[in-house]
């Protein structure tokens, strides 16, 4: 039996390695999306609970509730200085009887965010630093909610992009539940693309 000639053994390790060019990089995708998919999953369920919990009037301003969001997204490092992070909002579309209430305005003016959907509350569980909504930051007080004036007047308080999401009507409210997540762990440079996931549930 005749052994293989050098020449083609060199041509073989060529092959491998070109095909290892476009291979590896291809298997590490398929693996990072496939974890990220998983994560995306699960914090889609974490933020409907939330949700659903928000909407029903419990309270994330106390440390209970803000406990119990925390075990239930464990594993996620849901902390002030975690990976992970928890935003609850409160939006709605702003009516002529929004502007009237503005102190000083003239009855029957409109208003700079008139018709326009607008926050009202925006609570934070978690490392806000992780990544902020992509609706925007509204401008809060204190206690964590946004001013008539602002609502009426600031565009800072318009949630950007949620009436493609669902159109609200005068008078309804919206719960905007969303969480997103550094994944750092499951990042490759260049081929993963932002090492983060985001997932939302609206109420």
């Amino acid at each position: 039996m005749k052994k293989p000639l050098r020449s083609q053994s060199g041509i073989a390790v060529m092959e491998f390695a070109m095909c290892a060019v476009f291979v590896v990089p291809l298997l590490l995708g398929i693996f990072v999306f496939g974890f990220r998919l998983i994560r995306s999953l699960q914090m889609i369920q974490i933020a409907r609970d939330l949700g659903h919990m928000y909407v029903r009037g419990i309270s994330f301003r106390n440390p209970g509730p803000i406990f119990t969001a925390q075990t239930l997204a464990s594993g996620y490092a849901l902390t002030s200085t975690g990976t992970s992070v928890v935003y609850l909002s409160q939006i709605k579309v702003v009516q002529q009887a929004d502007c009237d209430a503005v102190p000083g305005a003239t009855p029957g003016r409109p208003c700079a965010n008139l018709g326009l959907t607008v926050f009202t509350e925006q609570l934070t569980i978690g490392n806000s630093s992780m990544g902020a909504s992509p609706f925007g930051s509204p401008p809060l007080q204190s206690n964590n909610t946004v001013t008539i004036t602002d609502q009426a007047r600031n565009p800072q308080a318009v949630a950007g992009g949620f009436q493609n999401l669902i159109t609200l009507q005068g008078g309804e409210q919206a719960y905007l539940a969303e969480m997103i997540n550094q994944t750092a762990e499951l990042n490759v440079p260049g081929f993963s693309g932002l090492p983060q996931v985001y997932a939302r549930a609206v109420f």
